[in-house]
């Protein structure tokens, strides 16, 4: 009986989840406990996250259940000599405990291939316990010709802000070192200047990393744990224009970690009300009448129609055309636009998305990284 209660709850889980990212954003109004995994909702947590929250909270419900009947089973094992019956009970809560311990991998490979965004960028923020690595090294960003960061073999090419043109060493780096002290620096290759391109995010904690000597340029900031501003505004429209409609992401969403959207389940509906913010005859048609009048109407997607971002404080916006069936992970993926640009002379971000590249290469991005960060 406790096997098939086990089962139905796993199977409802796995129906329900790679479903969410076709919920759209609302507000949440009960606060969550933030899970050992550093999975947190909050009243501004919108639905896809809120099932990734569930899904992240439902194995731990799973797997700690798994745990506590392997222990009642042993309990009765030891107690079986009282009483016979307790052995065959053991041993059927042994079974069945393994049997849901299958399950439960089972279903987080196929939730994971189903909806990848359940592992995409695996990336919260930055281990504070790995700053100071090596003190004897200066922080900054380490950028090596030979694979395994080799320290005594060549003279490593060091930076602290962003390099627009590796110049001599364009498509000949192989590796990158992190050196963290009191300073905690985040680093994304390109393989074009000034920011764009394929794409590459260095982890922080991982100490030294090889990669594919394809970079270009390089984005460097200071990682910022505390208050980075008010938050970062999508825009349908140029010029920040929003009476086209938008989608604010607040500062306290972003606040101390990497905040990975995707574009695909987010509509340009206001966090809090769920109201969409764009006018209703500028809304998508999704029915005509006999004449060709629209009959009803959806709110757009940010997905394919955003044109400006506003950046209400110090954040770095990586937009990304993830490939699910190319890409890694782990990157490089196929396509990024970096903002703020060098073109930002005000240091507001880009009143209108200059898409030219993206138009040339027919990737529109798909999701977006904000970072918050001590300067732009």
């Amino acid at each position: 009986m406790e096997n098939r209660q086990l089962l139905f709850f796993l199977i409802a889980l796995f129906l329900l989840l790679p479903n969410s990212a076709f919920l759209f954003s609302a507000g949440l109004e009960i606060n969550y406990p933030t899970l050992s995994s550093g999975s947190h909702i909050d009243a501004l947590t919108n639905l896809p996250e809120y099932m990734r929250y569930v899904f992240d909270f439902a194995m731990f419900v799973g797997f700690f259940s798994v745990f506590l009947s392997l222990v009642w089973a042993g309990v009765l094992w030891i107690m079986s000599p009282a009483k016979a019956s307790f052995l065959a009970e053991a041993k059927d809560r042994i079974m069945g405990a393994f049997s849901g311990l299958l399950l439960l991998v089972l279903l987080y490979l196929i939730v994971v291939t189903i909806n990848p965004q359940l592992a995409f960028f695996n990336r919260t923020g930055i281990n504070q316990d790995e700053i100071g690595r090596d003190d004897s090294r200066a922080p900054g960003v380490y950028f090596f010709v030979g694979r395994g960061c080799p320290f005594r073999a060549e003279n490593p090419y060091v930076k602290m802000t962003s390099i627009p043109d590796f110049g001599e060493i364009n498509n000949r780096i192989n590796s990158v070192y992190i050196q963290q002290k009191n300073i905690s620096f985040i680093s994304v290759l390109f393989d074009s200047e000034n920011f764009y391109g394929r794409c590459q995010y260095i982890d922080p904690n991982r100490g030294c990393s090889n990669v594919a000597p394809f970079a270009g340029s390089a984005s460097i900031y200071n990682f910022n744990y505390g208050y980075s501003g008010l938050g970062v505004i999508f825009y349908r429209k140029a010029f920040f224009d929003d009476e086209g409609g938008y989608y604010m992401v607040k500062d306290n969403q972003i606040k101390g970690k990497i905040l990975i959207l995707d574009l695909r389940t987010m509509d340009y509906r206001d966090p809090r009300s769920g109201e969409c913010t764009v006018p209703e005859k500028e809304r998508d048609c999704t029915s005509w009448d006999n004449q060709g009048n629209c009959l009803t109407r959806k709110c757009p997607s940010v997905y394919r129609n955003l044109t400006s971002i506003e950046l209400k404080g110090n954040y770095f916006v990586l937009l990304v055309y993830y490939d699910e069936k190319n890409d890694t992970p782990a990157g490089p993926w196929s396509f990024c636009q970096a903002f703020p640009t060098k073109d930002d002379v005000n240091r507001d971000g880009p009143v209108q998305i200059k898409w030219e590249n993206v138009n040339n290469v027919g990737m529109t991005p798909n999701f977006a990284l904000i970072i918050p960060v001590t300067q732009k």
